[in-house]
């Protein structure tokens, strides 16, 4: 049963009218920004998840529909949380135990849970202007919001297209050229507003560029990437093959993507830690430029 069928439900539990004060978020706009503390009572804030794909969830162990929901969504969970996706779930509770023992027993095993146990008095709630549960708001890797209230077959209609239909394109920090994760129609345009490059192709060369920020519209997609310049000498990394971490020659900039564009690790130094990467092939981008490896 989707979360849809429940809605009608779901209106027994409305906010007070003090929380109306706050317009209804729709698609497009920013989500805002938070802080809320998780189970053991430490701050975890909405914005550390940006540059992934975000379901904000409102729901309470008390509401029944919320309950049927979450045992849709946990296997959509696992299935694209390491392409990417993740889940901040917001408890309308005004008990702890309650709370927790729902987690556990719904198997919500996502790390990002948060409750200030007001209830509907709840400051996030009001922020987002919730009206009934359960409530959810999907945002994209830069925390605007694409879709309302999906059920579990919109949600997963839209994670298949955002990592395996959408054009994605890497590194953020570039030298050399921009790769596309597949043929694309693309515009970059300079600080000055002013396209500079413009095409159609699975790469561009931007060496020509000068240094400096620029935006790339990718099918309509408008995103931001940052061209850099290399140092000498020219670092190169070893093995090519990794257990636990890669070598750089000298300290550098580097970054690590997934083959769908993701990027998992950025950072500078000469040692890339790559014991949280799963099995398979990956493009590792030092200094911006392009290099591929396989973590064992």
């Amino acid at each position: 049963m989707s979360r849809h069928f429940f809605l009608g439900f779901s209106m027994l539990f409305l906010l007070t009218w003090s929380t109306l004060s706050h317009a209804r978020l729709k698609i497009g706009d920013q989500a805002p920004d938070f802080t809320i503390l998780n189970q053991e009572g430490k701050p975890i804030k909405l914005s550390s998840l940006r540059g992934n794909v975000v379901l904000v969830d409102f729901w309470a162990s008390w509401c029944m529909p919320c309950r049927m929901a979450n045992t849709e969504i946990v296997p959509v969970y696992h299935k694209y949380a390491s392409l990417g996706f993740d889940m901040f779930s917001i408890s309308l509770d005004s008990k702890k135990e309650p709370w927790i023992n729902a987690i556990r027993n719904d198997k919500m095993d996502w790390p990002h849970h948060g409750s200030d146990f007001k209830g509907w008095e709840s400051a996030v709630a009001k922020l987002y202007a919730i009206e009934s549960l359960p409530s959810s708001f999907l945002l994209n890797e830069n925390g605007i919001i694409i879709a309302l209230d999906p059920d579990e077959y919109d949600l997963e209609k839209k994670l298949q297209e955002i990592f395996y239909k959408q054009v994605h394109f890497f590194p953020i920090l570039a030298s050399e050229k921009i790769q596309f994760t597949a043929k694309a129609k693309y515009d970059i345009v300079n600080d000055k507003g002013v396209s500079v490059l413009k095409g159609k192709s699975d790469e561009v060369d931007i060496t020509g560029l000068a240094q400096g920020p620029y935006t790339i519209k990718v099918d309509e997609v408008v995103s931001k990437f940052q061209k850099i310049g290399v140092e000498s000498p020219t670092p190169t990394f070893y093995p090519a093959r990794v257990d636990d971490a890669i070598t750089i020659s000298r300290d550098a900039q580097f970054e690590v993507y997934t083959l769908i564009g993701k990027r998992m690790i950025q950072g500078k130094g000469s040692n890339v830690d790559c014991t949280m990467l799963r099995s398979g092939s990956y493009y590792l981008c030092i200094e911006g430029r392009i290099f591929s490896f396989f973590k064992k």
